[in-house]
């Protein structure tokens, strides 16, 4: 068989890149150290995240409309404000939905996933929305919307002390925020879980009807005595002065001496005569402790472009000078703590990237010779440092995502390194000099490494054109990072390589092994060693070639049902030392009832070791402290806990012992044990009915119910209408009433003065602390029905009647919650999984026991949950698989200017299934994201050695080989690089296989499994594969007439 001739020529026309490496070979080090130093000052001062920034693009619109059903306000208010929202290109109707409780409505608004600008969307929207309040019911009090909704809390800090007053604590709070403004990172800060004082006035009814008095009456005077105006100004033409009016109301005595009544004969009736007046804390509707202190809560952001980590090492310096200055019973304390999380992920992951390096060096190390070895692992600092340089340079954070490509590129840094050292050995071994050698194996593999690099790189940007949303922004660095890595790698190895092992290699040391292995000198080398095993494997292969080419096929088919056999999970869980409970009781429950079930579990859940600190938010919900984390609309039948434990471990093993046993064990609640997530979807299972009928609606929620809760795996199955509102309808006799000179306005003034919390007539203001002055009655805060049967109703005068002479008062249930999406309205069936068990396999074994059962067609059954989420990104992801694909024909077209050898390498792409396949069985891993970006990564390195082994059979041929003789020469040729480089790329990611990241683990697994079984059908099937291919040609076992060329470069 025809080889490389003894004495290849030196070539005539070196490439112009290596040239320039040797020529200015002092200015090229010179620059590279420059680099590397710069690489070194960027890595200590670039922004540190522990993923890219995402847009969120949703926000809420709020209304309140007290005394209103939830039927009237969906009919009222909901529908206009929907009209309003939908007229919105820029609003993605299928995700936007809204919650209809008494008295309340949130719709919650989400925007297309191409829309970045969101700022300048949500100004519009608002300014908009301004009119469409004019058209509103004038009982809704407030509409507001929260553009902020998404925003994320990078530290939310706790001040609490049970000695001290909440005004005491807010005190201190403000002097902790004008601090904390200083410092430039530091972007919007808000208070939470702050309780005001008020001045409590309560009607004694006794003194009343001995004044004749009425509490209306009364109450109108009061408006009148504590309303504020401007005193007007004096103008004389050449200077103003403004009249300044004395408050009324400035101290609880004031509020005691306000007159109420006044006599023509002098004699005045003043508040205290008939009330009392008491300044307090009003009882909360919602509130905030840690540990069971009392504390508020204060929410720190960071503004955009800063690094997050510097900015918590400065809040950390204020918060302990700070804690010096303030009372030693109140303290401070961070329960969520982002810049703290960034930089262990981040360090965790330069440990994880030290590693790699390691182990890629020691693979070398042991593999290569001394100098060959040193001169590969030499461009591993030198590609990283100088990338770290440039991402700096490019505004690219360092980030998981970004160090995740520095891993994954390791053995491909080393693999064009290996490939040049490789071939300039060779080629000094069989006579060239060292100057000769040196230019042509840069020149040699400038094409093939060119195009290699090209289809690593190019194949990951179509994710960026497919992909939308939240998962666009996790990808964004991921391609501009692997481009930056690995043409940096291709500089070093074209420009650095040359010159270094020109210097440093001057024996033929592959020949000097062989010899001295013949020759008994040496007893063993791994390489020679090796190279005699494949040398019978090959030639098998290609005494056997349709039964090589036949096991390959029949692997990719094994393969691939190993692959697709695989659970389905788009994005695993985070591991965190923390983990949130959601508490849920029926709708009209009290933040009293509600407090006494989370304060049980709380006081379980801190008796555990592995607990560190509970977070309780009572009646309301945290803000949200993870991008994809989004809590829940607060309530008083709702509470939430945000407990942080003592490792990642601990989190897990909590929830493992914990959900089981608390998840249904106290009456009527619901308790939900949250594991935080990569992925946004607010419940795991969701199945969501909507029709414009009701009663059908419910009908079909029926039935689904009582199938869900048959479904194994299945657990805390519910509805969106399992918690109707119990309600007391007020029919007034007309008749009567108007016999009495009474109104329905006259009625509900009445009840709404005596069965609200209060009515606030005036304001004291102690310096820029305003208390309000409100009016209570002994109803206020506890009432029955059996008293508002009873409840006097004031006619003209001091006489009145009671309730039930004039109306029928009856209870009444209420749906205790409406939900609309798209503008239609919904029932959500909900249900959660249990542990470990896969959410998307759940869905499919649900959804295929209701397709069973038939529904009226007015009733649209639509997956929503995990399922909604991850199945609207697949066909993007599979749509950049393709166009990744598409992307390495066209490449390998142009490299070879073949149709025949592009769409053979196109086809032998498939070959990444089996390793991928394999390697996720062994480690039970799901199919994710991640892992598709290791197949992608899977796919770039078989076409890198490929193209290694084929331009080597190409180049023989152009010396005269016949095709078989050349492409089985070149196997053996090659196996030795195609080896060192698969060893290099699967060495490098076994930090990511070891380590706990769920996240990057399936990609690490990918890669590393899948790289050396792809090794072997490179080495195997692909030559043989090439071999059949080209023996078509008649010209097949003849050398070449004329040379064949690649038209890349």
């Amino acid at each position: 068989m025809a080889t490389r001739q003894d004495n290849p020529r030196p070539l005539a026309k070196p490439s112009p890149i290596v040239v320039m490496g040797i020529k200015y070979r002092k200015e090229i080090i010179l620059l590279a150290t420059v680099l590397i130093a710069f690489g070194v000052y960027a890595l200590k001062v670039m922004n540190k995240n522990e993923f890219p920034e995402f847009t969120i693009r949703e926000g809420v619109v709020g209304a309140i409309y007290p005394g209103a059903t939830v039927e009237q306000i969906e009919e009222e208010v909901l529908k206009p404000i929907e009209e309003y929202i939908f007229s919105y290109k820029e609003v993605d109707k299928t995700k936007t939905h809204s919650q209809v409780t008494a008295g309340t409505l949130i719709v919650f608004v989400e925007l297309d996933e191409n829309v970045d600008n969101t700022a300048s969307f949500w100004n519009e929207f608002k300014i908009g929305m301004e009119n469409v309040k004019l058209k509103l019911p004038a009982g809704v009090l407030g509409v507001e919307t929260l553009s902020s909704f998404g925003d994320t809390s990078a530290l939310l800090i706790t001040m609490q002390s049970n000695e001290k007053t909440y005004r005491e604590l807010g005190d201190y709070m403000d002097a902790l925020k004008d601090r904390l403004r200083g410092i430039g990172s530091v972007g919007e800060m808000q208070v939470f879980g702050q309780q005001n004082e008020q001045i409590a006035v309560r009607f004694d009814p006794e003194k009343l009807r001995h004044y004749a008095l009425g509490e209306k009456a009364v109450a109108a005077t009061l408006l009148a005595q504590g309303f504020q105006t401007t005193g007007g100004a004096l103008r004389n033409g050449t200077y103003t002065q403004p009249i300044v009016v004395e408050r009324a109301v400035n101290s609880v005595d004031d509020v005691k001496d306000m007159v109420v009544m006044a006599t023509p004969e002098g004699s005045v009736v003043r508040l205290g005569d008939i009330a009392e007046v008491s300044k307090e804390y009003a009882v909360p509707e919602s509130y905030i402790t840690n540990n069971f202190e009392k504390c508020i809560l204060l929410s720190v952001q960071m503004k955009p472009g800063h690094n997050i980590v510097e900015m918590g090492k400065q809040v950390d310096a204020q918060l302990e000078d700070f804690q010096k200055e303030i009372p030693s019973e109140v303290t401070l304390f961070k329960i969520t703590d982002q810049p703290v999380v960034v930089n262990s992920s981040v360090n965790y992951f330069l440990v994880e990237l030290i590693i790699a390096i390691i182990a890629v060096v020691v693979v070398i190390m042991l593999l290569l010779p001394l100098k060959v070895a040193l001169i590969a692992a030499a461009t591993i600092p030198v590609a990283i440092f100088i990338s770290l340089g440039l991402f700096y340079a490019f505004d690219i954070e360092l980030n998981t995502v970004t160090l995740a490509c520095l891993i994954v590129s390791l053995g491909m840094i080393v693999d064009n390194s290996v490939v040049i050292i490789d071939d300039y050995v060779e080629l000094i071994s069989e006579g060239m000099d060292h100057m000769s050698a040196t230019l042509r194996a840069g020149t040699e593999f400038f094409k093939a490494i060119f195009s290699a690099t090209m289809a690593i790189s190019i194949t990951f940007f179509p994710f960026l054109l497919t992909v939308t949303g939240m998962f666009r922004d996790f990808l964004t660095d991921f391609p501009w990072g692997m481009t930056i890595i690995l043409f940096v790698s291709l500089l070093v190895a074209e420009l650095l390589v040359p010159f270094l092992q020109y210097v440093l290699i001057k024996q033929p040391i592959y020949k000097l092994q062989q010899e001295a292995v013949a020759s008994g000198k040496k007893k063993f080398s791994f390489f020679v060693s090796m190279q005699k095993v494949y040398d019978r494997v090959i030639t098998a292969c290609f005494n056997w070639p349709k039964t090589t080419v036949a096991l390959g096929v029949v692997c990719v088919v094994g393969g691939a049902w190993l692959f697709i056999s695989r659970p389905f999970q788009l994005m695993p869980i985070a591991e965190r030392n923390q983990f949130a409970v959601e508490i849920f009781l029926p709708t009209g429950t009290s933040v009293a009832r509600t407090t006494a079930v989370a304060d049980s579990l709380e006081r379980v859940l801190s008796r555990d070791d592995r607990v560190v600190s509970i977070a309780s938010f009572h009646g309301c919900a945290s803000p949200r402290f993870q991008a994809t984390y989004a809590p829940q609309v607060g309530g008083p039948n709702f509470a939430q806990f945000i407990v942080n434990t003592k490792s990642n471990q601990a989190t897990v093993d909590v929830l493992n012992e914990y959900t089981d046993r608390y998840e249904n064990a106290f009456p009527d609640a619901f308790v939900r044990f949250k594991q935080l997530s990569y992925s946004n979807a607010a419940y795991p299972i969701e199945v969501r009915l909507t029709g414009q009928n009701m009663a059908e609606l419910e009908a079909v929620a029926d039935t689904f119910l009582s199938v869900m809760r048959t479904v194994p795996g299945l657990r805390s199955v519910r509805s969106s209408l399992d918690n109707p509102l119990a309600s007391v309808l007020v029919s007034p006799d007309r008749t009567e009433a108007s016999r009495l000179g009474l109104n329905s306005v006259i009625l509900e003034s009445t009840l709404a003065l005596r069965y609200s919390t209060g009515l606030p007539v005036a304001t004291v203001w102690e310096g820029d602390y305003g208390i309000p002055v409100v009016l209570k009655t002994a109803s206020a805060d506890t009432a029955y029905v059996n008293r508002l049967l009873g409840e006097p109703v004031g006619l003209t005068g001091p006489t009145s009647v009671p309730l039930r002479q004039i109306a029928d008062v009856e209870p009444q249930w209420h749906h205790g919650m409406l939900q609309h999406r798209n503008g239609v309205p919904e029932i959500s069936l909900i249900a959660e999984v249990e542990r470990n068990v896969n959410v998307i396999d759940r869905t499919e074994k649900l959804m295929a026991e209701l397709d069973k059962i038939d529904i009226p067609d007015s009733v649209t059954v639509k997956r929503g949950g995990e399922w909604d989420t991850s199945m609207s990104i697949l066909p993007q992801i599979l749509s950049a698989l393709a166009m990744a694909v598409a992307i390495i024909f066209f490449i390998l077209l142009f490299h070879y200017s073949q149709i025949d050898t592009a769409a053979l390498l196109l086809l032998s792409l498939l070959l990444c299934i089996p390793g991928a396949g394999i390697g996720m069985w062994l480690q039970g891993t799901v199919l994710s994201l991640t892992c598709v970006l290791g197949i992608v990564s899977l796919m770039g390195i078989l076409v890198r050695n490929a193209i290694v082994l084929l331009d080597y059979a190409e180049e023989l041929r152009n010396q005269g080989a016949t095709m078989k003789d050349a492409i089985f020469e070149a196997s053996k040729r090659r196996m030795r690089p195609i080896f060192l480089t698969s060893a290099a790329a699967t060495m490098g990611v076994l930090p990511m296989v070891i380590g706990d990241s769920a996240l990057w683990q399936p990609m690490g697994v990918v890669i590393f499994y899948g790289t050396p079984i792809t090794m072997i059908f490179i080495l195997t099937v692909i030559p043989v594969a090439y071999m059949m291919m080209k023996s078509r040609s008649k010209d097949a076992d003849k050398a070449l007439k004329e040379p064949l060329e690649t038209h890349l470069i």
